[in-house]
């Protein structure tokens, strides 16, 4: 997952909403949305290279999410997959037992990676480093935010800015409104005249490599051999998940398909007897 937006005591209907892109290499193979674990029972999709996920919510409306952080070494494989502490921080089940897991975590087992936690009432992101002896946690305030493979709403990605003034025009609209709004600025494609400063370890900074970090701030990307595979909304209520919309494509070509009655079988029983 490459960039989340976060919607925290904002809209009207819904405390947080949630809207994600995943950028990936297409030849990484990966599965829609699907029953992750069952207790707690957590819908997600699903990395088939290491069998972890990207994003993913329980049935009592806690969410978690993971953004890369920007640098050379996410093209080398770590000792363990930070898929997986997606799905260990789902099975925690509380934003409490996250916390728990993380204050255990080896952050050198892992590249660098950003991980937003929490529910209706509360919201944290922690930022793992592999040169950082521990986690470090900070609260999520109110208002519109954004996470890309950096710090939250960081000023030195432009796509941060373009997400939030987009982001800023469809939150207090009815949800409809809002949901179509949403996934127009997920498939937005708006590049900047200038790519953001290369990393000491993104490697020789070349007209090139400018280019390719330029066409990364596009929030729907495509690349040769990258881009953004797959997106989702959530909207979260207190104990539970209202809404979790999926494209399991760039959200620029595919449907979105209602995913939510996955996290609750009762949905499907009152379906199917209807």
């Amino acid at each position: 997952m490459c960039t989340l937006v976060v919607l925290r005591h904002v809209h009207p209907e819904w405390p947080l909403v949630l809207a994600a892109n995943r950028d990936e290499l297409y030849a990484r193979p990966a599965a829609g949305p699907q029953v992750l674990l069952s207790s707690p029972r957590a819908v997600g999709g699903k990395d088939l290279v290491r069998q972890g996920t990207w994003m993913g919510v329980t049935d009592a409306g806690l969410f978690v999410g993971l953004t890369n952080q920007r640098g050379s070494a996410n093209l080398v494989q770590a000792p363990r997959s930070r898929g997986e502490v997606v799905l260990r921080a789902l099975e925690a089940g509380s934003v409490e037992g996250i916390e728990r897991y993380l204050a255990g975590l080896e952050p050198r087992e892992y590249n660098a990676f950003n991980l937003l936690y929490g529910n209706a009432e509360v919201l944290r992101v922690a930022h793992v480093r592999p040169d950082s002896e521990r986690v470090v946690s900070e609260e999520v305030p109110p208002g519109i935010h954004v996470l890309p493979n950096d710090v939250l709403n960081t000023p030195s990605m432009p796509k941060v800015a373009r997400a939030r003034l987009l982001a800023e025009a469809a939150a207090r609209k009815p949800w409809p409104e809002c949901v179509q709004m949403m996934k127009g600025m997920l498939a937005d494609h708006e590049l900047p005249e200038r790519a953001p400063e290369v990393l000491p370890d993104e490697g020789v900074d070349t007209p090139e490599l400018r280019e390719r970090l330029r066409q990364y701030q596009a929030l729907c990307i495509h690349t040769e051999g990258y881009g953004t595979r797959s997106s989702a909304i959530l909207a979260l209520a207190p104990g539970r998940v209202a809404h979790y919309l999926a494209a399991d494509t760039a959200p620029c070509q595919g449907q979105y398909r209602d995913v939510t009655h996955l996290l609750y079988p009762e949905m499907e029983d009152e379906a199917r007897s209807a």
